[in-house]
């Protein structure tokens, strides 16, 4: 068994609001030119690796298993396996931990993962069969495959809005962390005059307190201590990761469930824990985490997260992961934790090098 996993290098591409200036980019090109720079970058050689995982969420229309066309649109050798992971907003999270147990059984020493998303290209849907006399209503697949709750048939919104509820979280509450993650964005917004999104009466989830939809893509190279390139310092070791499960309407607070899980299989305590990224799937989700686990504020996202940078699906999971480790010291301790649609969340415990 391997003991340590180490991220060689992570790059991620700017994100691009919805219909922006990536709308005529496929999550492939922009999964291809990242992963590049990041094996440019990583002075290891390409012909070494071994895989290539990858998280997207919206590949209908994309053409046979993305992942494959991103390694060899990056020139990576014909050998070199892929596989698309769909977990929703945990896909390259979940992609890195498949890389990691792959590394940690024996199975690979280099491992190279992806997030990539293109939600502007995202198509409408019409059903099969014969079109009907008057006929039918385009499906659009933004919210039916990545924003529906598939059990609820509820809108991730209004699932957010029941925790709003059961942990008496104000509107202001929530715009006041939602000005916060935009000012640590540089990018600060007035945001109290939006109307509320998901419930007409009583609402507090608004455009400017909730993620956006949004393009962009981000990799990272895994190899294990045996294979780090001569002289090269790595990014951040892997130490542990979690996952776990709740009721879906209650996705927003599963990744709490996944970071008690992480802490007591490593014998931690969050004050063990210098610093936390969260996604802001909502400003909810993050006020919850904090909540429940008792946390420093000022720990948390500070670089600012998904509600002021965005939230490409696919991408969003290993962009948390490589903002954590670019912003830990040397010796520190970081959690990444991601919840996604479907009641469940992914974390992984990071220490930096």
């Amino acid at each position: 068994m391997v003991e340590k996993i180490y991220i060689v290098s992570g790059a991620r591409t700017p994100i691009a609001s919805f219909c922006g200036s990536f709308k005529d980019v496929p999550s492939v090109e922009l999964g291809s030119n990242v992963l590049k720079a990041v094996i440019q970058r990583s002075g290891v050689n390409p012909e070494s690796i071994e895989e290539l995982i990858g998280g997207s969420v919206y590949t209908a229309n994309c053409g046979q298993n993305v992942t494959r066309q991103i390694a060899l649109n990056s020139g990576l050798p014909h050998s070199v396996q892929a596989v698309t992971v769909n977990k929703v907003c945990s896909s390259s999270m979940k992609a890195l931990v498949m890389g990691c147990v792959s590394i940690r059984s024996g199975y690979r020493n280099t491992v190279a993962v992806v997030g990539a998303e293109n939600m502007s290209q995202v198509p409408f849907y019409i059903p099969r069969g014969e079109i009907p006399y008057g006929g039918m209503q385009l499906i659009d697949g933004i919210p039916k495959d990545g924003l529906e709750d598939a059990i609820y048939k509820k809108s991730m919104g209004q699932c957010a809005e029941k925790t709003v509820q059961e942990y008496g979280i104000t509107r202001e509450d929530q715009d006041r962390y939602a000005i916060q993650s935009y000012k640590r964005a540089a990018a600060a917004w007035q945001v109290p005059t939006l109307r509320p999104v998901f419930l007409k009466e009583g609402g507090t989830i608004t455009a400017a307190n909730a993620s956006s939809l949004n393009d962009g893509a981000a990799a990272a190279i895994l190899v294990d201590e045996q294979h780090l390139p001569q002289g090269h310092q790595p990014l951040a070791e892997i130490v542990d990761f979690m996952e776990a499960g709740v009721d879906p309407v209650d996705f927003t607070v599963a990744p709490v469930f996944a970071v008690k899980k992480l802490l007591a299989k490593n014998h931690l305590s969050p004050a063990d824990i210098h610093l936390w990224e969260v996604n802001e799937a909502f400003a909810v989700t993050v006020l919850a985490f904090i909540r429940d686990l008792g946390l420093d504020e000022s720990r948390v996202n500070i670089k600012g997260g998904a509600v002021a940078l965005g939230h490409p699906l696919g991408m969003s999971g290993l962009r948390i992961v490589l903002s954590l480790a670019y912003s830990l010291q040397p010796g520190q301790l970081g959690i990444a934790a991601i919840c996604n649609g479907g009641g469940e969340a992914t974390t992984v415990l990071l220490r930096k090098i």
